[in-house]
C-alpha cells in the first residue's frame, strides 16, 4: 500500500471514529436528559439536551426532547424545537402544547386536530383550568367549536365542545366571583348551544336547565326540566328541581318492593 493510500485510509478512519464518538455522546446525553425529565428535573434535563445538541445540532430526537424540557419555561423556544425536529404527528401535537401555553388558541387547536390529538387537547384544557386559567381553557375549546361548526358530520363533537365550554364557564364563575355574572351567562349560552345541536341528550339538557335555574330564567329552566322528563320520565333531578321551582317539596321516593 502506498503512503498516500495509507494516509487516505487513516483520514477516513479518523472521520468515522470522530463521527461515531459524537453520535454516541449525543445519544448518551439524550438518555441522561430523559432520565432527569422523567424525575421532574426539567432544568437539569435541558442542560444535558443542550450538550447533546452541541455534538449533533440537527438531531431530531434531541430537538424534540429539548422542546419538551423547556415547554413550560420557554414555550416559544420549545415551539421552534418541535418545528425544527419535524418528527411527524408527535411534534405537531407538541407544537400544539406550546401554542396553547403561548395563548395562541387557534394555532394550538389546528395543530391538535392535524395530529389527530383531540384527547391531548382535552387534557391540556383540563390542566390549564386546574391552574385557574379558565379564560385560556375556554378560548381553546371555543376555537375547537369554531373549527367543528362547518362540518355536519361532526355535530356530536360540536355539541360536546359547547357543553365543555359551559362546564368550564360554570367552574370559572365559582373560582372568580367578581366575574360570576359574565361566566354564568357564557355557561347558559353554551349549554343552550349544546342542547340545540343535540336536543335528545339528557345530560346537556339537565346542565342547561340547572344553569338557568341557578343563574338565569327560571321559566326557561322549568321548560327544560319538562323536556328532560319527556325524554326520561320520573328523572329524579328534574322532578326535584321542578318541585323546588314550584315552591313545594320534592316527592318522596317510592317505597322499595324488595324484601327487608
Amino acid at each position: 500500500m502506498s503512503k498516500a493510500v495509507a494516509i487516505a485510509v487513516l483520514a477516513v478512519l479518523a472521520l468515522v471514529v470522530g463521527f461515531g464518538w459524537r453520535a454516541l455522546g449525543a445519544w448518551w446525553y439524550d438518555d441522561l436528559g430523559n432520565l432527569k425529565l422523567a424525575r421532574g428535573d426539567a432544568a437539569g434535563a435541558l442542560q444535558l439536551f443542550e450538550r447533546g445538541l452541541a455534538l449533533r445540532p440537527s438531531s431530531s430526537l434531541l430537538l424534540e426532547d429539548r422542546g419538551r424540557a423547556r415547554l413550560d419555561s420557554d414555550p416559544a423556544g420549545a415551539l421552534r424545537d418541535f418545528e425544527a425536529a419535524q418528527c411527524g404527528a408527535a411534534c405537531i401535537a407538541e407544537a400544539g402544547d406550546a401554542q396553547a401555553r403561548l395563548g395562541n388558541a387557534d394555532a394550538a387547536v389546528a395543530d391538535y386536530l392535524q395530529a389527530d390529538a383531540a384527547v391531548r387537547l382535552a387534557a391540556m384544557e383540563d390542566r390549564i383550568a386546574a391552574a385557574g386559567k379558565y379564560d385560556e381553557a375556554i378560548a381553546l375549546e371555543t376555537a375547537l367549536a369554531q373549527r367543528l361548526s362547518g362540518d355536519m358530520l361532526l355535530r356530536a363533537d360540536l355539541a360536546a365542545a359547547y357543553a365543555k365550554i359551559g362546564r368550564l364557564a360554570s367552574a370559572a364563575g365559582y373560582a372568580h366571583p367578581e366575574r360570576a355574572d359574565e361566566y354564568h351567562r357564557k355557561a347558559i349560552a353554551s349549554f343552550k348551544h349544546a342542547t340545540d345541536i343535540a336536543p335528545f341528550n339528557e345530560g346537556y339538557l339537565l346542565s342547561y336547565a340547572s344553569a338557568q335555574k341557578d343563574w338565569g330564567d327560571r321559566s326557561a329552566a322549568r321548560d327544560a326540566y319538562v323536556r328532560v322528563l319527556a325524554l326520561h320520565p320520573h328523572q329524579a333531578d328534574a322532578e326535584q328541581a321542578l318541585a323546588e321551582l314550584a315552591g313545594s317539596p320534592a316527592p318522596a321516593p317510592a317505597p322499595s318492593n324488595s324484601p327487608s
